[in-house]
């Protein structure tokens, strides 16, 4: 089964609640550039849409760009589904993934072709960052907090999808950014802290 993967993407404006100073704005837009190239390589996936209004963002190699309506998350989201054939296989990731690895997330949509919609929750099982359909219009986000809980009223199964798996580890503060880090972040997101850190020591 060959997965279209939807990413909405806010970008700089993205993370407010990540006090990482004036490496804010950087790590929102590395996280999500992390997140998007483990899709591009994941084998499973054959088509990955990022919704965004970032130019950073759109300009990723190997991605198509819908532009983000700018009315929330569940817009964007719609948007980036409304390409997808109704029949296609489609899931939803969140774009702050910084340890998320083309490996977790081939696992990940192995067990979701085995249930006509899923989702996997994040670290703590109360939101979700990944929600999949073996048809595109079976797919019902919720997303927000407690997520994992209406996706589950919603009729998605939850994914036995391992904590260690950096598709659960979402970062929106500091702590969930260590935990990143001792998974192993992208290239993307290494660049960023290395940066922030010969900022700082100069």
């Amino acid at each position: 089964m060959r997965w279209t993967v939807v990413l909405p993407v806010k970008g700089q404006s993205g993370k407010s609640r990540l006090d990482a100073g004036d490496a804010r704005a950087a790590l929102a837009v590395a996280f999500a550039r992390d997140a998007i190239a483990a899709s591009v390589a994941c084998p499973a996936v054959e088509r990955v849409v990022v919704v965004t209004g970032d130019e950073t963002v759109a300009a990723t190699e190997g991605v198509e760009v819908v532009a983000d309506p700018g009315a929330g998350l569940h817009a964007a989201i719609q948007a980036g589904i409304a390409v997808v054939a109704p029949g296609a296989p489609a899931a939803v990731v969140l774009a702050d993934l910084p340890a998320l690895t083309p490996e977790a997330l081939d696992d990940a949509l192995a067990l979701a072709a085995e249930q006509p919609r899923s989702y996997v929750a994040d670290a703590i099982s109360t939101g979700t960052t990944l929600l999949a359909a073996r048809r595109a219009d079976a797919l019902r986000p919720r997303f927000g907090e407690g997520s994992a809980e209406r996706h589950r009223a919603e009729g998605h199964v939850e994914l036995p999808v391992p904590v260690s798996s950096g598709l659960r580890v979402d970062v929106d503060e500091l702590a969930d950014l260590h935990l990143a880090l001792d998974l192993g972040v992208g290239v993307h997101t290494r660049a960023v802290l290395d940066g922030a850190r010969a900022t700082d020591a100069a």
